[in-house]
Parts: structure tokens; C-alpha cells; sequence
């Protein structure tokens, strides 16, 4: 199929991104959910249903590293090492600071104390040692802008390669990808083969570990989108990658058999998550033809530039929700979609106001600076 431009499918993205937001947020909360040893029967049961829903919401990352390598490696994309360093990164790293600052306050319940004691008790009573470490690795969720600076690091390069690499090598690639960084994980918290872990040791493809398989494959199916009959083999394969997962988790982890259940299949390098991503990305571009109602074509068009807002802030409206009781309660699997609904919607709020605060701010800025060179 001849090379379509990604710019004719932004709404199919855009709508995308909205999901994988959705996705992130229950996913975080479907901890609660599946991490707990079931006491009775009827529990044990909840706890298949959270499963299987929480198997369904781990595309989220992965969908968000597809999406950046279907525009960042596009050919008409910009993306040089000045760019990198003078753009991209300076930019992450400003993200990193204000909202791991923002995280490691409130680990220290700093705005909880605040509100009841005043901000002077509040700001004396911090651990600056905790606040610091807390500070350097990010709050449980920002290991996302660490790897996303990974990948901005070597964008360069694999923009290079995706250039003139042709589309059975680019297959070849991301094949080699999913494998490398499947086999390893696998073996490493599964299988345990220390025959495998040497062979893999020697080989050395370490390249090819990690997110840049999602990188590389969000290009690829975004510029070379399949036919309809290797889509549906995708398809088929993702609809099986998800009930295996499910299932094979139940097996892993029988009735009154664990404290702390086994999700090996739940990892992000788990060849089920693989599939299971690629099979909604090109369910997406696929659908390339379809139009929405113009009112919801312009909710899906202004709606993506916030999702980053929404994944750095929904940890925090999850705390909050959880506090002021807004969240149904976690007895049944099926307030876990629900409880995913009113996180989103409420961060999303958020965001929308912080944003628009940040911009106000930006523009202020750029008016003083006008004013001054004048």
C-alpha cells in the first residue's frame, strides 16, 4: 500500500491519544484492584473480572510511544540533534522539575498540612533528605519522562534509519525488537534459563531493548499502513494476545493460591502488551476514513495537547479522589471503567486550567520582553 501522509489521519490519532490517556489512568487505579489476595469466592471471582479489565488497559504507555514515533520520525518532521537539545529536551527537563517538585511536596503531605496548619508549619516539618531523593527519581508514574528522554537522545539517529530503511527491513526491526526485549524479560522474571541469559548476554542486541520497538512500529504502521488482511491477522493476534493474558494470569495465580499475584503478562515488554498495542494503533489508522460529527471533531482536535497534563496530574486526583470518598468503592470489577471516568474527566479539568494558566503566563512574558526590546 503506497505511503499515506500521517497528517490526513491527525483527528484518528488525536482521538487515540484521548484513549490511551483513559487507558493510563485505569490502569494506575486497577492496583487496587488486582494486587490484593481474594478472601472468599465471590472475591476471587471480582478479582478474574479486574483482571481482565486491567489487561485491557495496558496498551496505554505503549499507545503514547507509538504516537510519538509516528511524528517525530516522519519524513516532513524537523528533528535534529540542535532541535533535540534545544527544543525537546530543555523542555522535558522543565516538565521533570516543576511536577517532581509538585510530587514531592505532596508526598510529604505538604499541601494537606498547609491547608490545616498554615504554609510556614508546613514548609518547616520537610524532610529536605526524602524531599531530594523523592526529587531525583520522580514520583512512581514520571519514569515515563526519563524514558522519553531515552528515546529523544537517539531520535536522530533511528530518524536516520526509518529514512532510508526500506519497509520489510523496518519490519525486520521492530520484529527484532519485540523479540529481543520479550525473550529477556521473560527469562529474567519467568522462565529463569541461565543457558538463555548467557546466549543472551553474549549477543549483546541490548539496541534493541526497551520502548524503541513502540518507537519504531508507530512509524512504521503510520506510513506504511498494512492491507486489511495483515491488519486483521494484527487484529486476531491482539484479540488472542488479550484473553491469553487473562487467562493465563487466572492459571498463574489460583484461587486462595497467592498473596501478591504474578503479572508477568501485565509488563509492557510482555510479547501479549506488544501485540495487543499494535493491534489498537492500526484499528486507529485503519479507520482513517471515517468522519465524526464536527461538534466531536472539534473536541477531538482540541482535547490531545492536554493528555500530557492529564498523565502527570491524575496520580495526585487519584489521591485526592480517594480522600473525599468520590471514588465507588473497589467490590466490584466493574466501578473500575467508572472510577477511570472520573479520574480522567477530573484531571483533564485540571489540566485545562493549569494550561491555560502556563500560556497566560508564556504570553506575559513574551509582551514584557516586546515591550523591553521596543
Amino acid at each position: 500500500m503506497e505511503t499515506q501522509r500521517i497528517s490526513e489521519r491527525l483527528i484518528n490519532y488525536d482521538i487515540l491519544r484521548i484513549l490511551a490517556a483513559y487507558l493510563i489512568v485505569m490502569l494506575h487505579l486497577s492496583v487496587q484492584y488486582v494486587n490484593k489476595a481474594p478472601a472468599s469466592v465471590e472475591e476471587y471471582l471480582q478479582w478474574q473480572q479486574s483482571v481482565k479489565l486491567a489487561a485491557l488497559s495496558r496498551p496505554g504507555v505503549p499507545i503514547f510511544v507509538m504516537l510519538s514515533g509516528a511524528f517525530l520520525l516522519r519524513s516532513d518532521k524537523e528533528v535534529s540533534l540542535k532541535t533535540i537539545f534545544k527544543k525537546y529536551l530543555p523542555k522535558l527537563v522543565l516538565i521533570f522539575v516543576f511536577w517532581s517538585f509538585f510530587y514531592s511536596l505532596s508526598e510529604q503531605d505538604f499541601f494537606q498540612v498547609s491547608l490545616e496548619s498554615g504554609f510556614a508549619d508546613s514548609w518547616n516539618s520537610i524532610d529536605w533528605n526524602k524531599f531530594w531523593f523523592n526529587f531525583a527519581q520522580g514520583h512512581y508514574h514520571m519514569w515515563y519522562l526519563y524514558m522519553l528522554a531515552g528515546l529523544y537522545l537517539i531520535t536522530p539517529l533511528i530518524k536516520h534509519i526509518t529514512a532510508h530503511a526500506s519497509k520489510p527491513l523496518l519490519v525486520y526491526f521492530v520484529f527484532l525488537c519485540v523479540l529481543i526485549t520479550s525473550v529477556t524479560k521473560l527469562n529474567q522474571d519467568f522462565w529463569e534459563l541461565s543457558l538463555l541469559d548467557m546466549i543472551l548476554d553474549k549477543l549483546s542486541l541490548s539496541f534493541f531493548l526497551g520502548y524503541i520497538g513502540y518507537f519504531v512500529a508507530g512509524y512504521l504502521f503510520s506510513t506504511y499502513t498494512p492491507s486489511w488482511w495483515v491488519s486483521a491477522v494484527i487484529f486476531v493476534l491482539g484479540v488472542v494476545s488479550f484473553r491469553f493474558t487473562y487467562q493465563e494470569t487466572w492459571e498463574m495465580n489460583p484461587m486462595f493460591g497467592f498473596d501478591t499475584p504474578n503479572l508477568i503478562y501485565f509488563s509492557n515488554y510482555s510479547p501479549t502488551v506488544f501485540l495487543m498495542s499494535f493491534a489498537i494503533f492500526l484499528l486507529a489508522a485503519k479507520l482513517a476514513f471515517i468522519k465524526l460529527w464536527k461538534p466531536l471533531q472539534a473536541l477531538a482536535l482540541k482535547l490531545p495537547k492536554y493528555m500530557l497534563a492529564v498523565y502527570l496530574v491524575h496520580p495526585f486526583v487519584i489521591k485526592q479522589c480517594r480522600s473525599a470518598a468520590i471514588l465507588l468503592t473497589a467490590d466490584s470489577a466493574w466501578s473500575l471503567p467508572e472510577n477511570a471516568m472520573i479520574v480522567f474527566l477530573i484531571s483533564l479539568t485540571v489540566s485545562i486550567i493549569i494550561m491555560q494558566a502556563y500560556w497566560l503566563v508564556l504570553r506575559i512574558i513574551q509582551l514584557v520582553f516586546r515591550t523591553v526590546r521596543c
